[in-house]
């Protein structure tokens, strides 16, 4: 029997709390991963993301360079989301 509305996927998802003693880690850590990558950012936990690079440190800029040209405004705005 299927459901329709979406109440088996967000149950999937959903994280259990650690317990302190961690009894239940296995879980804790499949469910977590899960969750992270059905958002579609696993590669932040696990590390294949790399971290984008601050315009403003790239060569013959400094701290006041300020993006003139549209493609630059678009690598800030790109940088800041």
């Amino acid at each position: 029997m299927s459901t329709s509305n979406g109440k088996l996927g967000e149950d999937f998802l959903r994280i259990p709390k650690l317990i302190a003693d961690g009894e239940n880690w296995m879980m804790y850590k499949e469910r977590l991963q899960w969750s992270i990558d059905a958002r579609g950012l696993l590669g932040h936990l696990d590390g294949t993301e790399t971290k984008p690079i601050d315009p403003s440190t790239l060569p013959n800029r400094g701290t006041s360079w300020v993006p003139a040209t549209p493609d630059e405004i678009k690598e800030v705005s790109t940088y800041k989301t």
